[in-house]
This record gives structure tokens, C-alpha cells and sequence, in this order.
């Protein structure tokens, strides 16, 4: 029977292999764990994490990062090195000198200048691959022998190998936990160049997730406000209307969706023209998860926020000459054409001559059309 000690140190690390899908830097305590399986061999670690677009070793114990990192180098430069035999290595912790023993170390530079400065044997590492649903690459594990140290043994393989499961488990969900992270992140950055202002209900009215175009309006405090009751307007009137709308959409049933969506006008002290709302359930947000889970969500629009198109973009996307361009991109802006022309320093007649252009090009007939077309289109997305 094993000993209490040994169970506990196993327990031990089977939990930190387990932390570490939600915190890498559990990783360590694992090399750690592995360092004292084998005797307290050098021991490095290599995951791949979200935003970090290699395997090199992070993770060290008893050896410094670049040593391992350069004797990872040397091991595939080695003509025998391919995807048959680094497969093989995912079966479990294998004795690396049965693939490359042919290979004298000691006539190496990573020995000369790597391994034998630091005392550590000429003789080739125990290595682990752990890779993905489609054999690619998610994680590298190599346990060095010291110089004065011998061979490792079966029964300490055998040890390593019980926790093979584990690490392919643990290596795989981290795997997706990080991609899923990162397309959380590439979203946000992507909400944020909108002009319309998204904010994120919880169940409570809380707002949760707020993007940049969103903040501008409410940092206006301009009719439109979020205080410590959620998001409110300064009318009474529009406010019991907005209310109403975020309490329906959060007391939806589900075959009520098609038809939740609310509308409203803020009107604003400033005299600026009204904010637009548009609040909605959000079916996928719901469930039995905590209680910061997203059940709604309200899109605002500034009709005055500044989110005119690039000239460059209009140039582009519908051949515009720079003159016409600008005097489109201006009038989206909500000023009248005669305006338009002062602005620009040329006479009415001239402006009306690149409207017209811009009719033809675009494929609209009226002013209200053309501006409609250029606010709704890529050309007023930002560029962060």
C-alpha cells in the first residue's frame, strides 16, 4: 500500500494541475510537483496560453527558462526530429535517448554551453507532449538528469505517467478556456469601434459591460443618465417609459422574444437633438450562472456624437472625389448644405453640383437618403 505522504503529495498535485487551467502561473507549482516525482530533477514546462504564440518553457524548476528553451531548439534541429515521433511522446513521460541516443551531447554546443555549466548530465531528458483534438501542439514537459545523478528509473516514469489524464485534460480546457478568452476580447474591441452605445443589463438593472460610444453619452449626463438604480432619464415621463422597457425585457418568456424589442426618445436639457433607445432581451445571457449574467441590452444613439464618416472611406467605397466626399461627410454631421458650402468656401451652386455627383454614385435620389446610407455604413465604425 502507498504511504499517506505519497497520496497526499499526489492529491496535491492533481489539484494544482487543475488549478492551473484557470491560473497559469499554478503551472510552476506543478514543474515543482514533477521535480520532486523524478528526485528533484530539473524539470521545465511549456503551455501554450491564450496570447502567447509559442510553447517555449514558462514554467522551470531547477533550471533557468532560456537553458530549456535552447535545448528544446537543439532537440528539433535534429534530422530524426518529425510529427510521427512527437506524437509518440503524448502516450506518456518516454526516455528521449531511445529516438536520439545516436546523438553524441557532449559534442554539442547546448551541452558545452547550456547543460554542463549547470550540472546537468550529458544525456537526454524524460519528455511529454500533450496535444490537442487535432494533434497540434498545446504543451511540452522535459525532466533533466543531473550529472552526478543516475538514470531514471521505471518506477519513477510510472509515477510521472499516472498524471498523464490529468495534464491532457487540464491542458486541453485551458486551451479553450483561452481561445474563448480571446474571442471575448476581439469582440469587446470590436463593440468598442461602433458609434452606437451598447450597454449590458444583468438581471438586477445593473449595467455590466459598457462600450466606449456608450460612456461618451453618458459621461454627457445630458437627459440620459446611470445612477445606483441602473440607467434612467431626467424626463419623468420618458423615464417610466424607459423602465417599462428594460422590465419587460427582463421578465420575457421565451415565446414572447420575436416581439420584445422597445423603442424610446430621451430628450435632452442641452437642446441637442433626442437620443434614440432601442432596449432588448437576451435570451443566450440567462441561465442559472451568477448573478452578473447578461439578460438585456439597450442600444443608444447620439444623432449628435460625431461619429462622421472618413473622407478617405467615402473616396473609397463609392469613388467620390475628395470635394464631394467632404461635402457628404458634412452633411452627415446633421448641418444643411448651404452650411456646408461656407464650411467648404465654395459657392451653393458648386455644392449642389457634389451632391448631385454623390446622388448618381451612390445610388440615392435624396439628401435624407444619402445621409441614412453614409451614417449606417462602415464609414463611421471606428478605427479603436
Amino acid at each position: 500500500m502507498r504511504s499517506a505522504t505519497v497520496d497526499e503529495r499526489a492529491d496535491d498535485l492533481i489539484d494544482r494541475i487543475y488549478e492551473s487551467m484557470l491560473r497559469p502561473a499554478e503551472w510552476q507549482g506543478v514543474a515543482d510537483g514533477f521535480s520532486a516525482i523524478f528526485g528533484g530533477a530539473p524539470v521545465s514546462i511549456g503551455i501554450l496560453i491564450s496570447g502567447v504564440p509559442d510553447l517555449q518553457p514558462r514554467y522551470v524548476s531547477g533550471i533557468p527558462s532560456a537553458a530549456a528553451v535552447r535545448f528544446i531548439e537543439h532537440v528539433v534541429e535534429q534530422p530524426t526530429w518529425s510529427q510521427r515521433m512527437f506524437l509518440r511522446y503524448a502516450d506518456g513521460f518516454l526516455d528521449m535517448s531511445a529516438d536520439f541516443g545516436h546523438v553524441d551531447l557532449t559534442e554539442s554546443a547546448v551541452y558545452r554551453e547550456w547543460m554542463q555549466p549547470r550540472g546537468l548530465a550529458a544525456a537526454w531528458p524524460v519528455g511529454h507532449m500533450v496535444i490537442g483534438e487535432a494533434n497540434q501542439s498545446l504543451g511540452g514537459f522535459f525532466v533533466f538528469r543531473r550529472e552526478d545523478e543516475p538514470p531514471f528509473s521505471d518506477a519513477e516514469r510510472a509515477e510521472a505517467n499516472r498524471y498523464v489524464p490529468h495534464l491532457r485534460r487540464a491542458v486541453r480546457v485551458q486551451a479553450q478556456l483561452g481561445g474563448a478568452h480571446s474571442a471575448h476580447v476581439a469582440l469587446g474591441e470590436v463593440v468598442d469601434r461602433l458609434p452606437t452605445g451598447v450597454l449590458l443589463l444583468d438581471p438586477d438593472r445593473r449595467v455590466v459591460v459598457r462600450n466606449q460610444a456608450a460612456e461618451r453619452i453618458l459621461a454627457q449626463d445630458d437627459g440620459f443618465v446611470e445612477d445606483r438604480n441602473g440607467l434612467s432619464a431626467r424626463n419623468a415621463r420618458e423615464n417610466a417609459e424607459l423602465q417599462k422597457l428594460i422590465a419587460d425585457a427582463l421578465d420575457l418568456r421565451p415565446e414572447h422574444a420575436p416581439t420584445a424589442r422597445g423603442f424610446a426618445a430621451i430628450s435632452r436639457p442641452s437642446g441637442k437633438r433626442n437620443f434614440a433607445l432601442m432596449v432588448s432581451p437576451l435570451l443566450a445571457g440567462r441561465g442559472s450562472g451568477p448573478s452578473s449574467e447578461i439578460a438585456a441590452v439597450v442600444f443608444v444613439v447620439d444623432p449628435e456624437g460625431g461619429a462622421s464618416p472618413v473622407p478617405e472611406v467615402l473616396e473609397h467605397l463609392y469613388s467620390l472625389t475628395h470635394s464631394e466626399a467632404e461635402i457628404v461627410r458634412l452633411l452627415s454631421t446633421g448641418i444643411s448644405l448651404e452650411e456646408a458650402a461656407q464650411l467648404r468656401g465654395i459657392s451653393i451652386n458648386t455644392a449642389r453640383s457634389h451632391l448631385q455627383r454623390a446622388f448618381s454614385k451612390t445610388g440615392t435620389s435624396r439628401q435624407g437618403e444619402l445621409v441614412r446610407l453614409i451614417i449606417a455604413g462602415v464609414g463611421s465604425i471606428g478605427d479603436a
